[in-house]
């Protein structure tokens, strides 16, 4: 019987909404052997799915997805399995983190001018709740002024629109040593969207960070096209590196995106973890 896994999840912790529990709760509930909680910038949500996974019988993956940007161009990294007592780690995530901070009081600042204003406490979002983009639009769907959160970023939070604001993220190849020296494997994760709409460019910049450094790139994604996929076998094949997949599950933030199938047709190899052990215990042994 094949057994099915999801490397890429959102908790409440970053811009979910489960909490971890509910996350690894619903992933044994969708048969799911194995789910790697991957929030935004923070781990604090690992050991509370730690314990969850011992309670419901399913595998609980530890990661985090790390923002940061290559060629100016926002590029997230997945590290799993990271020592998530790495002081180094924990710098670099709060830097990221004080960083958003900045971007977002700027940035309600500029949807108040432009008469969409927001009250940021409204989420309910914790002290420890890493606000990004999508919780940001999360809101302004909450307040009545869209529909979706697909419709925020297209009308306003989507880079070159009216709300978009820059925030500072460390360099994706010091992004990549600095997971290393915290015990992470580190994937490219969506490769296809640091250059939306520019397949070649993205697919550079991927080869660019497969040479600095990454262990692999995701393979398997929610929204990838067939000619998304094929380039991200081909990436796969032409390095020898590892594969991960996930379905980037948030929750009520991208509806229709299911844990562990995404939008219907996702399917992530049990083989993909696998492989991702074995490459640990090689590298432990040298």
């Amino acid at each position: 019987m094949d057994k099915w896994i999801d490397l890429h999840a959102h908790t409440t912790c970053s811009d979910g909404s489960l909490t971890p529990s509910e996350m690894v709760e619903l992933a044994a509930k969708s048969g799911l052997a194995a789910v790697a909680i991957t929030d935004h910038d923070c781990v604090t949500g690992i050991d509370e799915a730690l314990d969850a996974g011992r309670r419901f019988g399913i595998r609980v993956v530890p990661g985090l997805e790390l923002s940061t940007k290559h060629k100016n161009r926002s590029v997230h990294l997945v590290g799993l399995f990271p020592d998530t007592g790495s002081e180094t780690l924990q710098k670099m995530m709060q830097d990221i983190v004080d960083a958003r901070k900045n971007r977002n009081r700027k940035m309600f600042e500029r949807l108040a001018e432009l008469n969409y204003p927001i009250d940021p406490s409204a989420s309910g979002a914790g002290d420890d709740t890493v606000v990004t983009r999508g919780l940001v639009g999360q809101m302004l769907v909450e307040a009545g002024y869209f529909k979706t959160v697909q419709e925020t970023f297209d009308v306003l939070l989507n880079r070159g629109k009216p709300a978009y604001l820059p925030k500072w993220s460390p360099e994706a190849v010091d992004g990549i040593r600095l997971l290393h020296e915290a015990g992470a494997t580190v994937f490219i994760a969506h490769y296809h969207k640091i250059f939306k709409n520019d397949l070649q460019a993205s697919r550079q910049a991927a080869e660019e960070l497969l040479l600095a450094g990454a262990d692999g790139l995701e393979v398997r994604y929610s929204d990838f096209t067939e000619a998304e996929q094929c380039v991200a076998e081909e990436l796969a094949e032409q390095f020898r590196c590892l594969r991960s997949g996930g379905s980037d599950f948030h929750g009520k933030i991208k509806p229709g995106l299911a844990l562990g199938s995404g939008y219907g047709n996702l399917r992530v190899p049990y083989e993909f973890l696998e492989r991702i052990d074995e490459f640990r215990r090689e590298k432990a042994e040298i």
